[in-house]
């Protein structure tokens, strides 16, 4: 269902902006994409760390690189969110002003949000009362990019019981029914034997692809990378093309966001309950399906400690790349 939001004053336009992310960010830059006067989604990044010129120049136009990818974007509206002076971003704002100026963008508004005022770049206006609500709004979710990147709290019984749990030898059917079933399992009460499947299947590297690949499409296609996963690990043969395009991010179909961020929620508390290289080969599949759902913060996080845990991992070389980069899926910019 599509909520509309009516934004008619600034501060207004700021509420839609915090409100299209669905959460009140922290030293972030927020940049909401317009074709006409309809807004679609908004992107958030960490600010800078660099406040020169040139790297101001570099870090707008990688950000509104990526904006434009939309298509059809004739306007953005921004904000600084900050604990701190706003002041130190004012060459940040006149910088994307710029930006835009120069690839053709109008510019609603570029905004600022401190813990006790907000206000808008340019015109000197500031407000030290909370910004307007707007009606039909839905409630934003707790804290800030940050919230939940943590791993659930391990449960000594239940670590004990996956360390201890056995599971049938996967054959192709069986592997692909299990990959499905973590998806509407109950992790609130996990089966021990499928938490160590997940984990077993996820420290091989060519069945670890497979069921991202599974999570990002469907069951059929779960096999088809099983059977090629397989023939390349035996035979060398060439992975084909359209299953590589899932692993990064290259191709026009949209995963199913429950499927993934099922398997996300799978993947994280399996990851609580086992160690070593298991517990960094979840992690991994963890900054992927994150990575997939466009929440690059909680890749990067989840990359980092599995790294830590095990250096050797080649999906982390793969993903680091991308998240340098600040590379997205290009179904995240599919409306």
């Amino acid at each position: 269902m599509t909520t509309i939001l009516k934004a008619v004053e600034k501060g207004e336009l700021l509420t839609a902006v915090t409100t299209l992310l669905g959460y009140t960010p922290t030293e972030s830059l927020v940049i909401a994409p317009f074709r006409g006067t309809r807004s679609h989604g908004a992107l958030r990044v960490d600010l800078p760390t660099a406040t020169d010129a040139d790297a101001l120049a570099a870090y707008t136009a990688e950000w509104l690189g990526t904006v434009v990818r939309l298509g059809g974007v004739t306007m953005i509206a921004a904000a600084i969110y900050t604990d701190g002076d706003q002041t130190r971003h004012a060459l940040l704002a006149e910088t994307l002003r710029t930006m835009c100026d120069l690839l053709g963008l109008d510019v609603a508004a570029i905004f600022y949000a401190t813990p006790a005022t907000w206000g808008e770049y340019f015109t000197g206006e500031e407000h030290t009362e909370p910004a307007p609500a707007l009606a039909n709004a839905p409630a934003l979710a707790e804290g800030d990019q940050h919230a939940g990147i943590e791993l659930p709290a391990t449960d000594p019984a239940l670590a004990a019981a996956v360390a201890s749990a056995t599971f049938p030898t996967d054959d192709e059917a069986s592997l692909t029914a299990m990959l499905e079933g973590v998806l509407t399992a109950d992790l609130d009460a996990p089966e021990p034997s499928t938490l160590a499947h997940l984990a077993a299947v996820m420290v091989i590297p060519a069945l670890r692809d497979a069921a991202l690949i599974q999570w990002a499409s469907d069951e059929q296609t779960g096999r088809e990378a099983v059977a090629a996963q397989t023939a390349y690990s035996t035979a060398g043969t060439a992975i084909p093309e359209h299953l590589g395009r899932i692993m990064v991010g290259d191709t026009m179909h949209r995963p199913d966001p429950d499927r993934l961020g099922a398997a996300l929620a799978a993947c994280r508390i399996a990851a609580a309950h086992v160690t070593g290289h298991e517990h960094a080969a979840l992690l991994a599949a963890a900054a992927w399906l994150a990575w997939a759902l466009g929440r690059s913060t909680h890749a990067g996080h989840y990359l980092d400690h599995a790294a830590q845990a095990d250096p050797d991992l080649t999906i982390v070389d793969v993903l680091s790349r991308l998240l340098a980069t600040g590379t997205l899926p290009a179904w995240i910019f599919i409306q």
